[in-house]
């Protein structure tokens, strides 16, 4: 290649060089951010899928087997039992259908009508009756500052959701 000034060149310059690093570095510092930011995202969706993927399996349940189903909201987990006799304890793991286990770092809040503000689960049973109708119910997942909010229908059990990833 011969140059502007005349002379052979034989490669790229240190100017060059540094542009293309620089370049590099700011796609490589975006694709990290954007890499961190999946794992809250991932962790609130798996979280959300799987209750409203129990919530229909209890629906289905009610309407089949034509018995209350429940789900129950306690330590980090939702559990789908057929009965509600002697809680969820060793006696009653029999009745246990299906559960969604909820990461450690994940908050769970119910959406309180009377009160009209947001409060933290620690325990919670969900009916849905034989008769075709579930309690309502909303539910908010959050990680720092990203949350995805889940409205479930009475009649379908299918949730309407909202979500945000920060």
């Amino acid at each position: 290649m011969i140059s502007v000034t005349g002379r052979d060149r034989k490669g790229f310059s240190l100017l060059e060089i540094l542009i293309v690093l620089a370049i590099l570095v700011m796609f490589a510092g975006f694709f990290l951010l954007r890499f961190n930011d999946s794992d809250a995202e991932e962790k609130l969706v798996r979280s959300a899928a799987g209750i409203q993927g129990l919530a229909l399996k209890a629906k289905k349940r009610s309407d089949t087997f034509k018995r209350d189903q429940y789900i129950v909201f306690s330590l980090g987990n939702f559990l789908l039992s057929d009965s509600l006799a002697g809680g969820v304890e060793e006696d009653a793991t029999k009745l246990v259908v299906d559960s969604v286990e909820i990461p450690d770092d994940v908050r769970v809040e119910v959406w309180v009508k009377a009160v009209k503000s947001w409060q933290t689960l620690t325990e919670l049973i969900w009916t849905f009756r034989d008769s075709g109708l579930s309690d309502p119910l909303r539910l908010r997942f959050s990680q720092g500052r990203s949350y995805t909010i889940l409205d479930f229908n009475i009649l379908t059990a299918r949730a309407e959701e909202e979500a945000f990833f920060e």
